[in-house]
C-alpha cells in the first residue's frame, strides 16, 4: 500500500481539476470540490476511464478497471471530492480497492 501524502493529494487534485477544465471545456477557477462531474460539468465515464489511464501512467499504477468499478458501485461520486477521494484510493490500494 502506498501513503498519501499532502503533496501527492494536491497533485492528484490538480491533475483531475485540470483534466475536467480541458475536456469540459470549463474555466479550472469554477470547478470547486462541491462541484457534480456529471450534472455541472458534462463528464461522462468515458473521460473517467481516461483519467484512470493518466493516472496509471504518471503514478505507475496496475490497476484494473473492473476493480475500480466495483469500487464505485458502492460509492458513487456526485462531487469533485467524491473523484479526488477515489483517485487517492486508487493511488493507495490499486487493485485492492474493490476489498475496501
Amino acid at each position: 500500500m502506498r501513503t498519501i501524502t499532502e503533496e501527492i493529494r494536491n497533485d492528484i487534485e490538480n491533475m483531475i481539476f485540470d483534466y475536467y477544465a480541458e475536456e469540459c471545456e470549463v474555466d479550472r477557477s469554477e470547478i470547486t470540490m462541491q462541484s457534480n462531474p456529471q450534472e455541472e460539468l458534462g463528464g461522462d465515464s468515458l473521460m473517467f476511464v481516461e483519467l484512470i489511464e493518466l493516472a496509471s501512467d504518471k503514478y505507475n499504477l496496475d490497476v484494473k478497471l473492473q476493480s475500480v468499478g466495483k469500487y464505485m458501485l458502492k460509492a458513487p461520486l456526485n462531487t469533485m471530492k467524491d473523484v479526488v477521494d477515489v483517485f487517492c484510493k486508487i493511488y493507495q490500494y490499486g487493485n485492492d480497492i474493490v476489498n475496501l
